[in-house]
């Protein structure tokens, strides 16, 4: 037997049709943000495996960082890369090597 134990609680200056209303708003929104895709999570490499990929030294890495050709992120006291701008920019590098 399933007992159902109901609490009533009044709430002052809205009436229940306005409530559910809000709800239903609320609901709706909910429906909406799950609907638009999801960033995403991006792949981070240390400096050392951002070296490997590009075949390059860990100078180099940091030599691309202080011109601008790489980005590196600080997470904590470490540095790390995204994976795809680390290809986008071997991309761009060899583009130049090729122009």
């Amino acid at each position: 037997m399933v007992q159902n134990n109901l609490t009533a609680i009044q709430i002052q200056g809205i009436n229940a049709e306005q409530l559910l209303q809000r709800f239903d708003n609320l609901e709706n929104q909910i429906k909406a943000l799950q609907a638009q895709p999801q960033p995403q999570s991006e792949k981070l490499i240390t400096r050392d495996d951002t070296a490997k990929l590009l075949g390059v030294s860990i100078v180099t890495v940091h030599n691309w960082v202080k011109s601008g050709i790489l980005t590196a992120y600080r997470v904590g006291n470490k540095v790390r890369f995204k994976e795809s701008e680390v290809f986008n920019s071997l991309q761009a590098i060899n583009q130049k090597k090729g122009a």
